[in-house]
């Protein structure tokens, strides 16, 4: 009976980690049902964009890889080594359908993106500096101001960096630039009401 445990997870982590690290990829780890170990995918440097139905979603099959990634090697490079990092050295699998035998050490399943929070496409997966960057002359940032490091990455970015930031998610993602869109309209009445 496929099993694992918290423990299993946390031996497990440190290659997996590895391996999204050398591909640019920034994922979570977790267990489901005490049986299955679960990476999902959340942004990166690979375009997965193919194979989705356009929706930034994709449940992985294992058992596929080769064969529905042939056309994009470093997905499949990429997909095939999380596998075996997810799989570990413990791993086994001595399932045998038609006897209805199924005895393997834990299942395996990776997604790119979920239902709700489509995958992220980094197109230009950059080491960011840490020194503060001069704001652009366009923005006022208040003395105060604490931010989220995406808000302030946005707020550092140029004119022509932030006209395709925009471009991009419209293209990528209509509906996300839709409701930010409305959030910050209301936002901004909201603010113009209190002042």
């Amino acid at each position: 009976m496929a099993y694992v445990s918290q423990a299993d997870k946390k031996e497990l982590a440190p290659t997996i980690k590895k391996v999204l690290s050398k591909y640019g990829m920034k994922g979570s780890i977790s267990i489901r049902n005490h049986s299955t170990l679960v990476v999902n995918l959340q942004s990166g440097a690979i375009d997965f964009k193919d194979y989705s139905h356009g929706d930034g979603y994709i449940q992985v099959n294992p058992y596929w890889i080769d064969d529905h990634y042939d056309n994009n090697h470093v997905a499949r490079d990429f997909l095939n080594e999380l596998l075996a990092a997810m799989k570990g050295p413990n791993y086994f699998n001595d399932d045998d359908a038609m006897t209805d035998y199924f005895s393997r050490s834990h299942y395996t399943d990776i997604n790119v993106g979920k239902w709700n929070k489509p995958y992220f496409l980094q197109e230009t997966a950059k080491k960011v500096s840490k020194k503060p960057v001069q704001a652009s002359k366009s923005v006022a940032v208040p003395k105060n101001a604490t931010f989220s490091p995406a808000v302030e990455d946005i707020a550092r970015m140029t004119n022509d960096q932030r006209d395709e930031f925009v471009e991009a998610m419209i293209e990528s993602y209509p509906n996300l630039a839709d409701d930010l869109l409305t959030k910050i309209g209301f936002g901004l009445m909201e603010a113009e009401n209190v002042s």
